[in-house]
């Protein structure tokens, strides 16, 4: 029986509502104006389920991006995810924002995907992508960690790995993909999987930090 899943991200600028069945895209919102997440997430939502005559209740995973990116963005993608899993009893799927990157570039190899974290800092994955006994693409090795990107560093990191970066399309129905993916594997659960992946601390977490020093 075919599955009909709901994929968030909000974990950037550009927030993103993806419903498929199964790989198969039904349809895919993305959302880059000015506005907060808070905004504009549910009325993408709504428009969603509106365009592909389905509903809430038609859902039978949800998946999140649960960072890292925007600390505000990401927690409103998971509040939001947990409260439709919650209210519905519908399984939902994590997925990370650097592992989407990864996988976007459909290749594989050694890949290394870059998140701009501002001040010349990045989120930084490196990933050994191979591909399982069904010729799908799949995680052999992950690294995560958070860096000051010097042109220095970037040059080495270029030598040894292909660069996946923010600039890559098709990242809303790759986040649905990898959801179906780990949902197959057995990594779904209830709403409490669902936490963020920051890799840094917070502004108001530093300043904290630094008033109470």
């Amino acid at each position: 029986m075919k599955m009909k899943i709901l994929s968030l991200d909000t974990s950037s600028k550009n927030a993103i509502v993806v419903i498929t069945e199964d790989e198969e895209k039904i349809i895919e919102l993305n959302n880059e104006e000015e506005k907060t997440h808070s905004q504009k997430l549910m009325p993408m939502i709504d428009e969603a389920f509106q365009k592909s005559h389905l509903s809430l209740n038609d859902i039978d995973l949800i998946v999140c991006c649960i960072g890292p990116g925007s600390f505000t963005g990401v927690r409103i993608g998971i509040a939001t995810a947990k409260a439709f899993a919650d209210s519905k009893d519908i399984p939902v799927v994590g997925v990370n924002s650097l592992e989407v990157l990864a996988y976007s570039l459909e290749e594989e190899g050694k890949i290394c995907a870059l998140i701009d974290a501002g001040h010349g800092n990045a989120y930084v994955g490196y990933y050994e992508i191979g591909k399982d006994e069904k010729n799908k693409l799949r995680t052999i090795q992950e690294e995560l960690a958070f860096l000051n990107l010097t042109d220095e560093k970037l040059k080495e990191i270029q030598k040894q790995y292909k660069i996946a970066n923010e600039q890559n399309v098709g990242l809303g129905i790759t986040i649905a993909k990898i959801g179906y993916t780990k949902y197959k594997n057995g990594k779904s659960g209830s709403s409490s999987i669902l936490s963020p992946v920051y890799l840094r601390k917070s502004q108001a977490e530093l300043a904290l930090e630094e008033k109470t020093k």
